[in-house]
């Protein structure tokens, strides 16, 4: 399924700067809230089965109040129709019923809670240990100070430290769940939670992932000018400190209070960084020709899937889910 042209064209002359735009464009032009047209023209059928949103108040308002934060996304006062469907079809695919800046869970069967998030399971997901994105557990347990100084009071701290001749286990693909617990039970396994495969693992409404993502929320918080207190308490405990020793003196109870208590703010703002180290892929092209592209092409919802997850199989799924928006819209 393509989006035509006369499509593209209406598309591209709709204007949204923040939720209320949304909210009155859906209700002028269908007589509907979004997320009630949604489910009622796309939700479960076709591209989106298995994909629906709750309809109650609370999601609702959760909607207006993200879509509030354009600028903090895009980087631009406004944005298009474009825009809006393909950042809110990956929301919908992402977040969830519920539209929140939930983190990644981990676990299935052979690989239980850490296991699943350090482990490369083949046609599943690549080990989050290993990747270049983020440090390795061993590099982080043996040889990095601001680490152990931060986080070597928690539960495992001892069991791991005390065994440092199995350290290149923690260098590996492959969890050691035959030597260390693998529960995300902070009571068993804490120390070990705060690793980057655990620690810099999926969140918010695009599941952010890898140590250099959440590095530059580091630097973004520690420059910080606006006015939300949880956002201006980490400023204040990250002031003047090296950003990539905050990201390992963080832990996850900073990144889950950051992403579901700044009120969207951090979530937001991570999309938004994404976007700009990842090519831009916001800016979605006016070209029927480009946006429909079926390769990672710059300006394609093709492209723009691509970047998100890495996957050629979503980023074909996702282009055939924002044009199926945009054909029962328009």
């Amino acid at each position: 399924m393509d989006v035509s042209a006369s499509q593209v064209t209406a598309a591209v002359a709709v204007s949204f700067a923040n939720g209320r735009d949304v909210v009155e464009f859906f209700q002028q032009s269908v007589k509907s809230h979004f997320i009630d047209w949604f489910n009622a023209k796309c939700a479960n059928k076709g591209a989106w089965r298995h994909k629906a949103l709750h309809s109650t108040a609370d999601v609702k308002k959760r909607f207006s109040e993200i879509w509030d934060h354009i600028p903090t996304m895009f980087g631009t006062p406004s944005i298009n129709l474009l825009q809006f469907s393909g950042l809110m079809s990956i929301f919908i695919i992402e977040a969830g019923s519920d539209l929140l800046p939930l983190s990644e869970l981990c676990g299935r069967e052979g690989y239980p809670g850490l296991a699943y998030a350090f482990s490369n399971i083949p046609g599943v997901k690549q080990s989050y240990n290993s990747c270049r994105g983020n440090k390795p557990a061993g590099e982080l347990f043996f040889n990095d100070e601001a680490f152990w100084q931060a986080h070597g009071h928690r539960a495992s701290a001892d069991l791991v430290r005390a065994m440092p001749d199995v350290r290149e286990l923690w260098n590996s693909q492959f969890y050691p769940q035959h030597l260390f617990p693998s529960s995300t039970d902070p009571h068993h396994a804490d120390f070990i939670q705060q690793a980057d495969f655990y620690k810099f693992r999926g969140r918010g409404f695009i599941q952010v992932t890898w140590r250099a993502n959440y590095k530059r929320l580091v630097e973004y918080v520690q420059s910080y000018e606006g006015t939300n207190e949880v956002v201006l308490h980490y400023r204040s405990a990250w002031a003047g400190k090296d950003a990539d020793a905050v990201c390992s003196a963080s832990s996850n109870e900073d990144w889950d209070a950051l992403f579901q208590s700044s009120d969207f703010l951090i979530p937001c703002r991570a999309v938004g960084l994404h976007n700009e180290a990842s090519g831009h892929y916001l800016r979605l092209s006016s070209q029927p020709a480009v946006l429909n592209a079926t390769k990672s092409t710059a300006g394609s919802f093709y492209n723009m899937g691509l970047r998100i997850n890495g996957g050629a199989a979503y980023a074909s799924s996702f282009r055939e889910r924002v044009a199926m928006v945009l054909s029962a819209l328009l």
